[in-house]
């Protein structure tokens, strides 16, 4: 079954929480849902921003080229995000979005977007509280995320993962990871040996079995306790 707007975790952020059934409608006529493969690219850095994305199932990645020509993962989206919203204000993305799962994401073209926010201009203000709510929650994450050691940042990373596969955990949840430990150090500003480090430490604790990127939570409780402290 492929996304539809009643089951969408996008709906239960502040944004569109509120929206009658007859405002739902009209967002399901906006954005249209599609599959994509992993490691299919959704736009370009540079390329023109035509459309807003809904993330519904999956994994997305933000990449940012480098003024020495490598490429810098920049963050990575979980289900429930919207991304690609600078297709309102800028001509072109400044970053390029590539799927690292299998994905199902509502694509709306800018132009109808507007439209939809001009005959809704409760949504429209509701827009804005919300990015002034998500650049006041980027800000508050950088500067948590600062004072979190390794071990705490390595945690909740997984923890993430966790929380965005499709399958039900119980204690127990095997995945594949994503992300290269390289890219992993990427997205959370630590070297790659430190990752290596951190997921030897959680193996010994018997926390994890990781296997290249074959990835088991035995202890998702005690997981939760890495991240915390």
């Amino acid at each position: 079954m492929g996304p539809t707007c009643s089951n969408c975790p996008v709906l239960k952020t502040s944004l569109f929480s509120s929206l009658s059934g007859e405002q739902v409608a009209q967002l399901g006529c906006v954005f249209r849902p599609a599959r994509y493969r992993k490691n299919q690219i959704l736009f370009f850095e540079g390329g023109v921003a035509q459309h807003l994305f809904a993330l519904h199932a999956g994994l997305v990645k933000l990449v940012k080229s480098l003024e020495n020509g490598k490429d810098r993962i920049t963050g990575v989206l979980f289900p429930g995000q919207l991304f690609g919203l600078e297709a309102l204000s800028e001509p072109t993305y400044p970053i390029t979005a590539i799927t690292l799962r299998d994905s199902e994401i509502c694509a709306a073209s800018r132009d109808e977007v507007v439209v939809f926010l001009q005959s809704n201009p409760d949504i429209a203000l509701g827009m804005v509280r919300f990015l002034v709510t998500e650049i006041g929650r980027v800000r508050s994450q950088v500067t948590d995320m600062s004072f979190k050691d390794a071990r705490m940042k390595v945690a909740t990373f997984l923890l993430s993962l966790v929380a965005s596969d499709s399958a039900p955990h119980d204690g127990r949840t095997t995945l594949n990871l994503p992300l290269s430990r390289q890219e992993i150090s990427e997205v959370l500003e630590l070297s790659p040996e430190t990752i290596s480090r951190t997921l030897a430490a959680f193996r010994r604790q018997e926390l994890i079995i990781a296997r290249g990127r074959h990835l088991t939570v035995q202890d998702f409780a005690g997981l939760q306790s890495a991240a915390r402290r």
